[in-house]
């Protein structure tokens, strides 16, 4: 089985946990140590109990806490070898690198490069058995690499940022930062997750995990009506065929795979 918490999910920062029976894995840690602790005793999980951390990119609403959480752990952080520089501040005994596919405890993890303008920017997998999961948020746009890498997981977390009218509409966004946003390198639109999602859910997919939902630009309800809708117009019924589900800023929630 593979356990996922959803801790925190959006520009105010993130943080994803994955549990087997025995391994413990932290996806980013954007928040700080008091913040993050308070999820945790909400979500019971020890954090001394955590064996690795993984980041899916340096920007600060992923990584704002990192340097201490690492501090005051014994975790390991676990960085693909072209990024150590950028964690040059983390203790490097407690650094361990990746390039291809690499277990942490009993779960299989894959990674994957996902279009953002960061120095990196990683989607990641996790295989126990016949459980996958998969992690993408930060997308400018999909790619075949992205869909192919996610494609047979049975829950898959993934950005629905911004709906375009909301966001185009907004006085208080200049110009560039919609730019910015709607780019290729940007963050991707309800239309275009709900597209992926639809892919995805012709591989196996059975839940989708909205993240990353702007406060300013989005809404839940926006972001899960649009995939929705998108799936019954191709004939797919949601809560029937696929579950469909949000990760919020500030509400933890869990979710499991059992094979």
């Amino acid at each position: 089985m593979l356990k996922i918490i959803t801790l925190a999910s959006g520009s105010s920062g993130n943080a994803i946990y994955v549990e087997s029976s025995t391994t413990r894995i932290l996806i980013d840690c954007g928040l700080s140590l008091p913040k993050l602790f308070k999820r945790f005793e909400s979500a019971g999980i020890n954090p001394d109990k955590i064996d690795a951390v993984l980041i899916t990119h340096e920007h600060s609403d992923h990584v704002i806490g990192l340097g201490k959480f690492m501090e005051r752990f014994s975790t390991k952080l676990y960085i693909h070898e072209d990024t150590t520089d950028i964690f040059a501040y983390i203790e490097p005994n407690k650094v361990r690198t990746f390039q291809g596919i690499f277990s942490i405890g009993d779960i299989e993890v894959g990674h994957f490069p996902v279009p953002h303008d960061s120095m990196f920017c990683f989607g990641y997998t996790f295989k126990k058995g016949d459980a996958k999961m998969a992690l993408a948020t930060d997308i400018g746009r999909i790619t075949e690499e992205i869909i192919e890498h996610m494609s047979g997981s049975q829950v898959v977390m993934i950005e629905s940022n911004h709906d375009l009218v909301r966001l185009q509409s907004n006085k208080r966004y200049p110009m560039f930062l919609k730019r910015r946003i709607t780019s290729q390198y940007g963050h991707l639109s309800n239309p275009a997750c709900a597209e992926a999602v639809y892919e995805l859910f012709k591989t196996g997919t059975t839940q989708v995990i909205l993240g990353h939902i702007s406060r300013e630009n989005n809404s839940p309800e926006l972001a899960c009506d649009c995939v929705r809708d998108f799936l019954t117009e191709r004939g797919v019924t949601p809560d029937v065929d696929i579950a469909i589900a949000v990760a919020l800023q500030d509400e933890v929630k869990h979710f499991g795979i059992s094979h």
